[in-house]
């Protein structure tokens, strides 16, 4: 089992490092997007502390929708979940993003096999409004994506325990 703050470590550990290249290549979002965000979160830039207790990033929102499931339960994730075993409530796991999802349904072709996921996160954005401390604009914002092929989720799928 995987406990899902490790994980969060480690790919910021790894973006850090410079081994993601998506991530690495969002801009810095624009002096106004950065007042609006830092302003309604009550965070400023480079303060860690601060962005990880106010709960909006894409580990957040994955253990408030695996909760609902099971309350009271601290979040753990099975091993990676092959794509063709892909179910509704399931995380999608990017690593060349360095971020998660949940699976909110599963997509299939005519034959019934999986072939693409519709997915709710945070913090899924366009622009870097704490790169060091990987905040976007989309910060504690539910975004939603529809149709993502199976093949774009470049890590895989976890299972929530």
């Amino acid at each position: 089992m995987i406990c899902l703050r490790t994980l969060a470590v480690l790919m910021l550990l790894v973006s850090a490092v410079g081994h993601i290249s998506f991530a690495s290549e969002l801009p810095v979002c624009s002096n106004r997007i950065i007042n609006e965000v830092t302003a309604k979160v009550g965070c400023t830039v480079g303060d860690a502390r601060c962005w990880f207790s106010k709960g909006g990033f894409c580990t957040d929102y994955i253990e408030i929708m695996s909760r609902r499931r099971q309350p009271g339960k601290a979040l753990q994730l099975k091993n990676i979940t092959r794509p063709e075993d892909v179910k509704k409530g399931d995380v999608a796991l990017f690593i060349s993003r360095a971020h998660y999802a949940f699976v909110e349904s599963v997509v299939r072709d005519k034959s019934g096999r999986p072939v693409a996921v519709n997915l709710s996160e945070y913090n899924y954005g366009t622009c870097w409004v704490d790169e060091q401390n990987m905040v976007t604009e989309k910060y504690k914002i539910v975004n939603k994506r529809f149709g993502v092929p199976l093949g774009k989720v470049d890590g895989g799928f976890l299972r929530p325990k």
